[in-house]
């Protein structure tokens, strides 16, 4: 995605003694970098907790960062999802298990519309649909289709992860691979792995390689920390994770197989851990598959299967028990939520 963002980072991981080079100007976007007072190591940008967590920051914590910032989002409303651009950077954030904060620091990397005053690339705000190759598709145009955008394509890449698979570009934890600086980069694990998936450039606020006429993906290293050590967003204690296999928020130390790959996941401060076969043995509460007679197989949490043994259609709910769903064939629904797959005699 094409970077259109220029800040002064702030000292957060590695600290190196700024030099006197001359601001240089992007080569992609035309704006100007920043000398940074903090470098990154290339391999491991961000914690996969930095990109998956921040599940308990609410609508409130980010518009009023967005005012203290001055950015013009935060007197702006979508008129085309009708909400304001924090709850939009919220709800569709915890909509795919991603962090607000980082889509914040996505936000002021692409577009700097985080300390911006004016509305300028309001319409291709993460740059999301932009490749570094060509213009902007207009299907993604607009902020609030640009933070789901964003939101969505990033999950998917996590999804690609935990399944063991490379993302879309070939990224992976542990596999060497070139961007396009170029650098040779190892990714160690899922955040860096994503993160030049979606920009692939180290860029200029790396330790040991990157064009330093681009900020690439370690500018978002950058502003993630920096925005991370200027508001109080708090620790998730308590916090809760959003599940897509549940289709909803999960409770603290809530246990979860996941419909993705039956890999047991457990939410704790407001983070799923990675993915084991082993169930963990300290759930609050669990959302397994259920056995089902009917197609000699365990399904996954909120499928509906109409039983051979009497027609009446039942819902793969926690704890493992089926529910009554007699709606199923006409809404799609349960009294677990939607159906995630439906099976008819």
């Amino acid at each position: 995605m094409k970077l259109r963002a220029c800040v002064l980072v702030m000292p957060v991981l590695l600290a190196v003694g700024c030099g006197s080079e001359e601001p240089v100007v992007d080569e992609l976007t035309g704006q100007v970098l920043m000398e940074a007072t903090t470098k990154y190591d290339m391999h491991r940008l961000l914690e996969d907790a930095d990109i998956s967590g921040g599940q308990w920051i609410t609508t409130a914590q980010v518009q009023q960062f967005l005012q203290q910032k001055g950015s013009y989002l935060a007197n702006y409303t979508d008129p085309a999802w009708g909400k304001k651009a924090s709850a939009l950077i919220v709800e569709r954030s915890a909509a795919y298990g991603i962090s607000p904060l980082y889509m914040l620091a996505r936000i002021q990397t692409e577009s700097s519309l985080i300390t911006s005053g004016t509305s300028t690339n309001l319409a291709k705000a993460t740059g999301c649909g932009c490749p570094d190759s060509s213009g902007c598709d207009i299907s993604y145009a607009g902020f609030g289709n640009q933070v789901e955008c964003s939101a969505k394509k990033i999950r998917g890449y996590f999804n690609d992860l935990d399944a063991g698979r490379t993302t879309i570009s070939g990224w992976k934890v542990g596999l060497t691979k070139q961007t396009s600086d170029p650098c040779s980069v190892k990714p160690v694990n899922k955040a860096t792995a994503a993160l030049y998936t979606y920009t692939p450039w180290v860029g200029a606020y790396a330790l040991q390689c990157g064009k330093t006429t681009v900020g690439g993906s370690s500018l978002v290293a950058s502003v993630f920390n920096r925005f991370k050590g200027e508001y109080a967003w708090g620790t998730g204690a308590g916090a809760t994770c959003y599940s897509g296999t549940v289709d909803a928020n999960v409770a603290e130390r809530a246990c979860v197989q996941s419909s993705s790959d039956a890999l047991w996941r457990q939410c704790l401060s407001g983070v799923f851990t990675d993915g084991a076969t082993a169930k963990p043995s300290n759930c609050s509460a669990s959302y397994p598959y259920c056995a089902s007679a009917t197609l000699g197989r365990s399904v996954p949490m909120r499928t509906c299967v109409q039983s051979a043994s009497n027609s009446t259609w039942q819902q793969c709910a926690a704890e493992g028990a089926w529910l009554p769903a007699s709606s199923a064939p006409i809404s799609g629904a349960g009294p677990a939520g939607s159906c995630f797959e439906m099976y008819a005699l």
